[in-house]
């Protein structure tokens, strides 16, 4: 027996299929809608709303599939808990894969699908009106209620996708589905759908309907135009908001030449609002037309010719988790992703990254971190302060290293990656812009919005000049901050940043801190978990493999292993032995599978790793070039949980922690070391030479002042960074380096003179 409607639920309702007079929903303002008059045939309510200009034929196809439908839906509309989110909303979201699966719908109306792609109008108007008749025909309640909303039918899982490369003039009035990323969004302004026209004669007042928004005017009454009445009870307006949707292109789709296409889309009624700037989505609709802006363009018989497509969208839902729209993971790409998990995953994703690249096994380790990101503590409910799980990355070193070969390689293989170059970007580009179009205010979101929940490769990082304050926020808060023009808006950029600089004066000096190299403030360099720094020295064996390599990847043969030193480190000798390679697809559905699958957590054994090393790390901070401060800590703690994500493990073991701590040390054994002699971290006993110089040049400058001399020998010298308990490993080093910095000038035979002192 069939289940009738809950009678307390909050709608109109009719008696039955054979009502002749239905009220539409106006929204806001339902008791000032107009009595809609049906046909004494037609037994469908609301047949007028649906379709204005059809009559209403017995024996048409129309009626036909539309009979259907309601049977189909009678049954379909039984949960309550429909009924209040068509309310509220105003349509219903239909899953077209199980919907056309239904055996009657196979039976009845076995082209639907077809039938939805060549006159998508008549069969979403169809289905809405199915909707309709069957929530208006329920049975009646004594009690009084508010009139049923105008549904609207979205329907979702329209396939095949279409990519906007071939969104061309052959579509027009074809329902599509379109993805790509959201990067321009407009405010959300009222469109009139039925505009009021008053006879000035005998003042009959008309609801006159403007189609797809283009102002028409009624036929003429009494002799003339009726005027309209933009703030009348016939007039119903929707909102209206303009999103710009642009193509992802992977690496394989990527044609010489040709910038990203783009095409616009218009959202109304309740999916406005529905997307931001950055975020990637399938949008399904009608691809429809519209004139390039009259406003800019001359009269000319041309220029009235000149339309331009958009899609008028009907549905609007996420993409894929893992970020790219293009990126399908299959139950065998599961299958063959767990198959790897019990050999050497990490091993087998740091050979597959940029395998033409010879050497840095370490470098390319923090990269995969980086790329596999840390557990997702977005929404920590027991602080309730949000922790980014991305790291950031910075690889400084000298030119012809393959730094930039390294950030393209790891911007192809991301799910979803961003790749630019320091010198032609700016913060705008790199943020947000808030830009005006005529009278509209519309947000163009730039390349760390684009990248959220990815990744975003930034090459020349040395070259953007004064753009790197806009970097702070996101890299921090992971969030882009927006005050211009009466707007204050925030949109998400929880992206890695990956950047490579090349040092002031085209060497890196190894006797200066990174941030004299780089000319970058403390507070940016702090945000960065990993800095790694590559030097170009002379070594006669490495040399030998490395031409030994470039000789083979220029003849063709790939296949040519070269080991090329044994490692003292654990973890990058256990790298090198591996030798086991991914195919670039393969290893990007490998990072997004474990991206969206596992939020590992630490064991007391990675914890007890990381505590131990965090404080030795302490204890040795000279305080000197590169602090260590609890930022350093909470990297290790991001980049142990990406360790055990590449493993596919929900516990970070203690392995994982020593595998990240040796990379970590990697990192700091050239940060933190001036490489003339001076300390390296935990040593505690002698100083950096930087600390040093600045407590020689300070003593000596004391010394100066009671003597009235500026010339020291090497005697004296020593004997002031005795009594100054100065302690260095090579006092040739220090005094090479104050030196070369111009504050010991050499006089003669062991004699220097200070030039900070008062008596020259």
């Amino acid at each position: 027996m069939k289940k009738r409607w809950n009678p307390n639920w909050r709608g109109r309702s009719r008696g039955g299929g054979n009502s002749k007079r239905a009220r539409p929903f106006v929204r806001g303002t339902p008791s000032s809608s107009p009595q809609t008059s049906v046909d004494d045939n037609c037994p469908y309510i609301g047949w007028v709303e649906y379709f204005p200009e059809d009559p209403f034929l017995p024996d048409s196809p129309l009626v036909a599939r539309l009979k259907l439908l309601v049977a189909v839906f009678e049954e379909m509309l039984l949960d309550m808990t429909l009924y209040d989110q068509i309310y509220l909303k105003g349509s219903f979201t239909l899953d077209l894969e199980s919907f056309v699966s239904e055996p009657r719908i196979q039976e009845g109306i076995p082209d639907f699908v077809e039938l939805l792609r060549k006159t998508p109008d008549i069969m979403i108007r169809s289905l809405s009106l199915a909707i309709y008749h069957v929530l208006s025909s329920e049975e009646s309640s004594t009690q009084p209620t508010h009139a049923i909303p105008l549904v609207i039918a979205r329907l979702s899982k329209f396939s095949p996708v279409t990519p906007l490369r071939d969104l061309r003039a052959n579509l027009y009035g074809k329902f599509v589905t379109v993805q790509g990323t959201v990067v321009r969004v407009s405010d959300i302004k009222p469109l009139v759908t039925h505009l009021q026209f008053t006879c000035a004669n005998c003042s009959q007042d008309t609801a006159h309907i403007l189609k797809d928004g283009k102002y028409t005017t009624p036929p003429p009454c009494c002799g003339m135009i009726p005027s309209p009445v933009h703030s009348g009870p016939l007039t119903r307006t929707i909102d209206l908001q303009k999103v710009r949707l642009q193509e992802v292109v992977s690496e394989e789709q990527n044609e010489a030449g040709r910038i990203p296409r783009t095409v616009e889309c218009e959202l109304t009624g309740d999916l406005v609002g529905s997307c931001v700037p950055g975020e990637n989505v399938s949008i399904s609709g009608i691809v429809k037309v519209h004139h390039g802006g009259d406003e800019h363009r001359t009269k000319s018989a041309k220029d009235k010719c000149m339309f331009l497509l958009y899609v008028h969208a009907n549905f609007v839902g996420s993409s894929s988790a893992s970020g790219d729209s293009a990126l399908v993971i299959t139950m065998s790409d599961i299958m063959e992703i767990n198959a790897l998990t019990e050999k050497y995953p990490f091993g087998a994703l740091v050979n597959s990254l940029c395998p033409t690249i010879f050497g840095h096994t370490l470098v390319k380790a923090g990269l995969v971190l980086a790329l596999v990101g840390g557990a997702d503590r977005s929404s920590d409910s027991v602080s309730g302060l949000h922790r980014r799980s991305d790291s950031h990355v910075l690889i400084v070193g000298d030119p012809g290293l393959g730094k930039s070969q390294l950030l393209q390689a790891v911007s192809n293989v991301a799910p979803r990656g961003v790749y630019v170059c320091g010198n032609s970007a700016t913060s705008a580009g790199l943020t947000v812009t808030l830009t005006r179009d005529g009278s509209d205010t519309v947000l163009e979101a730039g390349a760390l919005v684009l990248a959220d929940k990815g990744c975003c490769c930034i090459d020349e990082f040395d070259k953007m000049g004064g753009q790197h304050s806009a970097l702070l926020e996101a890299m921090e808060q992971q969030s882009i901050s927006i005050a211009k023009a009466g707007m204050v808006c925030s949109l998400p950029a929880r992206t890695a940043i990956l950047a490579a600089a090349n040092p002031v004066g085209g060497h890196f000096n190894p006797r200066k801190t990174v941030a004299d190299n780089l000319k970058l403030s403390t507070p940016l360099l702090s945000r960065f978990d990993l800095i790694f720094i590559l030097l170009d020295r002379p070594d006669a064996g490495l040399d030998k493999y490395l031409s030994d390599h470039v000789l083979a990847m220029h003849a063709g043969d790939s296949s040519s292993q070269f080991q090329p030193h044994e490692s003292d480190l654990p973890l990058e000798q256990k790298l090198l032995s591996c030798k086991d390679q991914l195919e670039p697809l393969l290893m990007k559905k490998y990072i997004a599978h474990v991206r969206s699958s596992i939020q590992p957590t630490l064991s007391d054994d990675a914890k007890s790793v990381l505590k131990e090393y965090y404080l030795q790390l302490r204890a040795g901070d000279s305080n000197d070039e590169t602090p260590v401060t609890t930022r350093q800590l909470e990297s290790l703690i991001r980049l142990t949980e990406s360790r055990a994500r590449v493993a596919q493990r929900s516990v970070a073991t203690g392995a994982d922690a020593i595998d990240v701590v040796e990379i970590f040390q990697h990192c700091l054994k050239d940060a933190k070391s001036d490489g003339v002699g001076g300390a390296k971290v935990g040593n505690g006993k002698a100083m950096g030479v930087a600390k040093a110089s600045k407590m020689l040049i300070a003593a000596l400058n004391k010394h100066s002042e009671r003597t009235c001399t500026s010339l020291f020998s090497v005697a004296e010298i020593k004997e002031v960074m005795l009594r100054a308990k100065i302690e260095v490993k090579s006092f040739d080093s220090l005094m090479y380096a104050l030196n070369e910095q111009g504050f010991l000038l050499k006089k003669g035979t062991n004699i220097f003179q200070l030039q900070t002192s008062t008596c020259l």
